[in-house]
Formats: C-alpha cells, structure tokens, sequence
C-alpha cells in the first residue's frame, strides 16, 4: 500500500508539472500551434461539408457574377463603364431591396462612362459601394463625399481603429450611393480568410464592413441601432429578422479584434450557390428575373479579376471569390448560423479535467489498456470538437487541449516504464534485433566471438538519422510518431542485415551500425555504401507515401567512416553488448550532421575504397566538432 501510495504521489505531482509546463508554454507562445490549430479548423468545414450538414444559404441573398462566360460572349476583357452601369440599370429594374456592388469606381483618368455610372446609382436607389480603410498613422484623410457626418458616433477604442482612406470609387459615384462599406480583409497567418471585420472606427464614426452596410440597406436597419461595448463585443438592437416581421437583439460572437468568424454554407463550387447568375444573362435576356426583397452582391468573378486579388484562400477552397465571403457573412445574420468560438479557458479546464482522469487510469491500469483509454480519451475529444461545430457551429480548441494531454501521456507511460524496470525488469532487446542472420550464425558457431573485451577491427561505421525529427515528434500523436519509426527501424534492419551489417544501437530517430571485413578482403566501405544507397532509396519511398497522405516530410542524412575500432562484447558479464568503440564512430556521427537530407557523406577512407564503384563528390576539408583539424569529407550521388 506505501509504495502504491507513493505511485499516485508522484503521478500527481509529475503530471502537474507537465501540465502546468505546457499551458504556461503555449499561454506564452500562443502561436506556436496555431498553423496546426487552423488546418484542424479547416478540417472540420471540409467534413461537416462531406456529410452534407452545412448551414443553408440564404435565400434573400442573389449573385451576378461578371464570369469568364460573361466576358468571353462580350468579346472583351475591360468592360467600358457604360456595360456596368446597363448592368447595374437591369438589376435593379428586378427590384432587389439592395446592390452590393463589390466593384470600385476609382478615379481614373478616363472619366467617360462616370454620369451614366452616377444616374445608374440614381436609378437603382440602393447601390452600396465599396472603399478600403487606411490602418496607417500616415493615411489620407477620408474624403468629404464619404460623407461620414452622417455616421454614428463611435468611442475611440472601442473598435479597430482606421486612421483615413487608401482608396474609393470617384466622388460623385459615393454622393449617389445609398451607403458604403469597407472591403479591407485581414488573411489568417497561413494566408486563408477565415473572418471577416465587422465595423472600424474612423475618425470617430462607426464604419461598417461592406456586407453590413449591404444588409442594413437591405433591412432598412439603421446603423445607430448598433451597440458596440468593446473590441470583441457587438449587439445589433432590434435587427429585423427575416420572413417575420419581427425583430431581436442580436448579438454577434466574435473573437478578440473584432472580427465575425465565417460560417462557410458551401458548396464548394460557387457555380451551383443558389441564385447565382452570368451578368451576361442579365444584359441579353429579355425577361427580368424578380430579385424583389433580396440583397444582390455584384462582383467580377473571372480569371482575370482573381489576377488583381479578388479571390482568396477559404477553408474549402483556395480561389474563393471575395464577394461570396461577404455573401456568406451576410447569411450567417440573416439565418442565425454562427460560429462559436470558445474561449482559452475552456481549453484549460478541459485539460485539466482530462488530466486528472489520465492520472487516475494511469494508476489503475495495466499498460495495455492505460494506452488504450488514453488514446479513446483524445479520439473521443477530437469527435466532440468536431460534432459541436457540424451540429452546433461551436468551436473548441483541439490542440491546446490534446498537447498537454500528450505530454501527460508521455510523462506517465515513462514513469510506468521505469517502475516496471526497477521492480520487474524489463529485456533491452536480443542480439537478433541487431545483428544480421550471418553474424548470428558465426556466433552460434564459435561463441568465443562475444568474449569480453572484443577484438581491434577495420571497420566502416554507418550513422543514419531522421531530418527534422525532434519537430515533428513536439507535434504529432505518439502513435504516429511510433508508426514512423516502426517503419524506419523495419526497413533499415532489413537493408542493414542484406549487407552482413550489425545494428550497433536505435538511438532515438538514428542508426549506429557497423560492417566488418571478410578475413584479408576490405569489402566493409563497399558494403556500407550499397547499404547507405539502398537506405536513401528506401526514405524516398517513404516520403512519397508520406506526402501523398499529408503527412509528415520524411527525409535521413547518412555518414560513413571508415577506420579501426575496437568490436565485440563490451561490457559487464552479465549484459551482451555487441558494440563498437573508437573515434571513427564519433566521426561517422559528425559526418551526418554535416550532410544535407538525402545525403550520403564519406570521410578520406570510406571514398577511397568505393570512388572506382560510385561518384564521389569532394566537399573540402571541414571542422567537425570534437576533431581538431578540418576533416577531408566526400559526397556520393544517391541518383
């Protein structure tokens, strides 16, 4: 009983630490997981879009969309203004409640086709326009046509902040619009647009994203309605509700900066969004389609506008035109589908809560099924993560709960591994797993060949290792992690045995192994190389395989020296060691870290006896650590 008790003391006290070691690091480095954090993100759009469980488009919401159809059947790329404004004239005669007009009217040089642009805003009545904030200290100041007086006041610091203006349609298009609305987008660190700003302040007014100033337009809403307690907290009083006549106050989830998370609907392909038409149809068709109560989003959706940065990078797809991201915003309001995140807390009481049952299974538990729970305990979380945000749009952090998990795991199967060696004993593996078939036939032979203290040999010593390894294993599932190295240690075995070699010992991701001569003959270099060859062969393939599942990117560096050692059992009576010992070792070590990944780098010695066989490259004389004079190093081709 005294010595479970002090099991369960040590557990505790172990895992604490670990947990509190890990939380504190990623409270510290909140970046360090989050690339990882936002693919898993990503993965659940991607499954709950397989299961056909996305949120319904809007139907209130239309698209024209100015495609490749359209402007090939035109016969020109550039649109004169006069082609847009006939456009914009024949939509609004289907009498949509609001055009968003994802399309800036700069000030350009030519100005024909402007006072028919101008009387097509006058004619529709409900054109929003777009324009681009300024973040900088040293931006222009908003022109007077924006006409922000007419905005409601907004407290600095309650809202990100735009010091002016960086571009906007020509004065007299924003005098006729029926409101304006900013397109600035702010990519995720990898680059893909997952949410959207909500509002801005500007010189003191509240300037809201283009699909609210289109929604509001649409609705009827007006902007003073909007209740802005701080940074990442937005009501929007007595917001109508679509199809009912009523009106609630809706609050809208967002993160710390402000910013609307989308809830993509999907499909992937914007050609089958519903209502969603070629601008060609709407300039050549006779009948007018009715658009009556909807918000109409207008953009260029070519190939050719994806050239000048009006697609980006989405969780389902990498070309997602930008007017469909504020389209889907724009749903997400209109049917109450949001995005949920939670906060990092819940993250912590979570793993927390998992740890202390970790804790209680380690304890109680036989290795087998302790692993076992502990790995249904990360499925089942990873399911819960995934079923809240396909049933319920709710978004729990995956990765700041399963580290600290992980590393708990990690800590308890040690500390269980070094209880079982110190009371039971645990075999640190039979010559087999070392040595070839060959070898152990000559030993079975003559068992003189393990006596104590070896014999000095000319050897040729091989060091292998994994590139990138201790990266990967800070970042992937320990099962995972085992899998890879299964497969290594598996594959080089096999090709290290082939060649009559002998696995001196796994450390870690790499390799010691050695090949000895037969009798007179110094064939080890050339047994060694064909070995190193058949290797990186073998860590191509791999990573191959690897990289067709998305996995991990696999790659080795390999060093070969050539010299004398001291070979056989090493060591204490009681423990066979077959092993090697002598400097050629430490330098078939330095040898490989001096190598690229997919290399095979030779000292003098081991090129001599195989540059006849096999292109050698010189690398010129090299400091290697714990070798005080440069170290003449070759390369050879692994083509």
């Amino acid at each position: 009983m005294k010595q479970r008790v002090l099991s369960l003391r040590t557990l505790l006290i172990g895992n604490a630490l670990a947990l509190a070691l890990v939380l504190g690091l990623q409270a510290l480095f909140p970046t360090t997981l989050l690339d990882f954090e936002l693919r898993i993100i990503d993965s659940r759009f991607r499954v709950r879009q397989a299961l056909d469980l996305a949120p319904a488009f809007s139907e209130q919401l239309v698209h024209i969309n100015i495609d490749n159809y359209a402007k090939t059947q035109s016969g020109t790329p550039l649109w004169e203004k006069q082609t847009y404004a006939r456009l914009i004239n024949n939509i609004a005669a289907a009498q949509p409640e609001a055009i968003a007009c994802d399309i800036m009217f700069v000030n350009w040089a030519e100005q024909s086709g402007n006072e028919a642009l101008v009387q097509a805003a006058i004619n529709a009545g409900n054109l929003v326009s777009p324009f681009l904030v300024d973040p900088s200290p040293d931006a222009a100041r908003a022109p007077a046509a924006l006409a922000l007086d007419a905005n409601p006041r907004l407290t600095p610091g309650k809202a990100s902040h735009a010091s002016g203006v960086l571009v906007a349609p020509f004065d007299a298009l924003m005098e006729q619009s029926a409101g304006m609305g900013f397109v600035n987008l702010q990519p995720d660190p990898d680059g893909v647009i997952r949410r959207v700003p909500l509002l801005v302040e500007l010189d003191g007014a509240l300037v809201p994203s283009f699909f609210l100033q289109a929604l509001a337009v649409q609705l009827d809403y007006d902007l003073e309605q909007i209740d802005v307690p701080d940074r990442s907290q937005v009501v929007l009083r007595n917001f109508p509700k679509p199809g009912t006549g009523m009106t609630r106050d809706l609050t809208l989830p967002l993160d710390r900066d402000g910013n609307l998370l989308v809830n993509y609907a999907g499909p992937l392909d914007i050609a089958t969004y519903p209502n969603s038409y070629s601008a060609w149809n709407l300039l050549t068709v006779g009948t007018t389609p009715d658009f009556s109560g909807k918000l109409v989003f207008l953009a260029d959706t070519s190939t050719q506008a994806s050239q000048y940065g009006d697609v980006s990078p989405t969780p389902l797809d990498n070309t997602f035109p930008r007017a469909y991201i504020w389209s889907n915003a724009a749903s997400m309001l209109l049917t109450d589908a949001f995005i949920s995140p939670l906060p990092y807390g819940f993250a912590i009481a979570v793993a927390v809560l998992l740890g202390g049952l970790l804790v209680f299974v380690a304890q109680r538990l036989q290795t087998l099924w302790f692993s076992t729970t502990v790995l249904g305990m990360l499925v089942a979380y990873v399911a819960v993560a995934f079923g809240a945000f396909v049933q319920g749009g709710w978004l729990l952090p995956v990765l700041p709960v399963l580290t600290p998990l992980v590393v708990m795991y990690l800590f308890s199967s040690m500390y269980r591994y070094a209880q079982l060696e110190h009371y039971e004993g645990v075999l640190e593996g039979s010559l087999k797993s070392y040595l070839s078939p060959r070898l152990m036939d000559q030993i079975r032979s003559d068992p003189d060949i393990l006596k104590l203290g070896g014999a000095r040999k000319r050897i040729t010593v091989m060091f292998s290792d994994i590139v990138n390894f201790t990266a990967f294993s800070d970042q992937a599932d320990p099962q995972e992690i085992q899998d890879v190295l299964e497969t290594y240690f598996g594959d080089a075995a096999s090709v290290i045995f082939a060649q009559d070699g002998v696995i001196d010992k796994y450390m870690g991701d790499g390799i010691l192994a050695f090949f000895e001569n037969d009798s007179d003959d110094i064939t080890s270099a050339s047994r060694a190389v064909s070995c190193a060859l058949q290797l990186q062969e073998r860590a191509r393939e791999t990573d191959q395989h690897y990289r067709a599942q998305n996995r991990f990117p696999f790659a080795i560096r390999i060093g070969l020296a050539t010299g004398y050692a001291k070979v056989g059992n090493i060591g204490p009576v009681e423990k066979i060691d077959y092993t090697v010992i002598g400097s050629v070792v430490n330098l078939a070590s330095r040898l490989q870290s001096a190598g690229e990944p997919g290399s095979v780098i030779l000292d003098e010695d081991t090129c001599f006896f195989v540059k006849a066989t096999h292109a050698v490259t010189s690398l010129g004389a090299q400091d290697l650590k714990g070798f005080a004079q440069p170290v003449e190093i070759f390369s050879v081709s692994t083509d």
